[in-house]
């Protein structure tokens, strides 16, 4: 999709993307055909389909499927053969970072090694304090109430640290709001592009966030990140970088122990420096 395309290109090892706009070709039917067809004159040796394990994107297999590859690949659907090359679907819950792994073993019949984050420079800054990014959004039941971050942000900055807090375009309708309630040593971040996104959290000594597209974009990039599941698989999607921590909040939220274990991560940052 299209509205991922920077994160992609943060890795090294791709050599070219193709953003796609489902929405757009439903309208623009020739512009799929265009891209069909530039697909095809590319005359790949595999195209291989990376839909969840547990959840199949018929749209992921058409692509590879349409593709004129001279293999097909990706998980075994059902009995009947649906590409070249099939791995046996597993059922136990394994992180959405092993499941690639395995997909990828299985198609090239070795054992595949890797890891999941983007190699980003940190941005040199001007600020002397640590700096803790909160990312207050969420997409439907995934959101948390705003005052389990602010009590966060006032918790964490009233040690000194300085404290960004993070909204993205859906949640436009809760900026004024936050806005009137930032603790003091914080601010509200205006919304930003996802390259934007990306460099201002690399910045960060920690962060947390609900289940969402940025904090898997915090971890990845190899922040420390507290990660707080109320509608989602935690050990499929929790973060793997140092130091983060996955909570399970759908009893309610402990922002104390949150902010302990903050603390501990600034502590051992100052420590390495």
């Amino acid at each position: 999709p299209a509205a991922y395309a920077d994160i992609m290109a943060a890795n090294s090892n791709i050599d070219e993307i193709w953003p796609v706009d489902k929405r757009r070709y439903i309208i623009r039917s020739w512009e799929l055909a265009g891209l069909v067809s530039r697909i095809r004159k590319r005359r790949y040796d595999i195209a291989i389909d990376c839909s969840d394990v547990n959840s199949y994107s018929s749209t992921e297999a058409a692509y590879a499927l349409i593709s004129g590859a001279t293999v097909t690949a990706g998980w075994k659907i059902n009995e009947r053969r649906l590409f070249d090359i099939e791995v046996e679907r597993y059922t136990r819950t394994v992180h959405a970072a092993d499941m690639y792994l395995k997909l990828f073993s299985g198609i090239f019949d070795r054992e595949l090694e890797g890891d999941p984050f983007i190699k980003l420079e940190r941005a040199a800054t001007k600020e002397k304090e640590a700096v803790v990014g909160i990312n207050c959004g969420g997409r439907g039941a995934k959101r948390l109430p705003l005052e389990v971050f602010i009590e966060i942000g006032e918790e964490i900055a009233s040690s000194g640290v300085v404290v960004e807090f993070i909204l993205g375009p859906d949640e436009a309708d809760l900026r004024p709001g936050l806005a009137k309630r930032l603790p003091q040593r914080c601010r509200l971040l205006p919304p930003l592009s996802l390259e934007g996104l990306m460099k201002e959290i690399a910045r960060y000594e920690a962060f947390v966030s609900s289940d969402t597209g940025p904090m898997h974009l915090a971890w990845v990039l190899g922040v420390p990140t507290v990660a707080i599941f109320v509608d989602s698989e935690l050990e499929k999607f929790r973060p793997l970088s140092p130091g983060s921590l996955a909570i399970d909040g759908r009893g309610g939220v402990d922002t104390a122990a949150i902010c302990v274990h903050l603390n501990e991560i600034l502590n051992s940052a100052k420590v390495s420096r």
